[in-house]
């Protein structure tokens, strides 16, 4: 397993936790390609470049009152990039209902930066987008 690659990964997941955007943006490449399915921010799209990516981050801070996520399973998978599922509890901003999911995502690396970001709301779609087998 490229345990650089797996480091970076925890290592975003904390910034995001933390709410820390400097450091979460500066883990992606500045041509990343941060795909978004809707249940992050407001509208589903893929964010490009670091100043997106953060823009990404604000949205998700605008939408949500409060967010974490935990790595729920994390692996290599081929082109050097990392398959993960994670488990996340929200509480919605201005509404105060609070939610739980899981997703699933496969992050591209390229120098130790991450390069392009899918999330999955189903396993099965996701490890074979990965190129991996249950």
């Amino acid at each position: 397993m490229s345990e650089e690659n797996v480091e970076v990964v925890r290592q975003t997941v904390d910034a995001f936790n933390r709410g820390d955007a400097d450091t979460f943006v500066a883990l992606a490449s500045p041509e990343v390609e941060w795909e978004d399915a809707m249940f992050w921010s407001r509208v589903a799209r893929t964010y490009r470049g670091r100043g997106e990516l953060r823009e990404w981050f604000n949205e998700v801070g605008e939408t949500w009152e409060s967010i974490h996520i935990e790595i729920e399973e994390i692996t290599e998978a081929p082109d050097n990039s990392v398959f993960f599922g994670i488990s996340m509890t929200a509480r919605g901003r201005g509404s105060g209902v609070e939610t739980e999911g899981r997703a699933w995502q496969l992050i591209r690396f390229a120098d130790g930066k991450s390069v392009r970001r899918r999330v999955f709301l189903d396993r099965t779609e996701a490890l074979e987008a990965a190129g991996l087998e249950e």
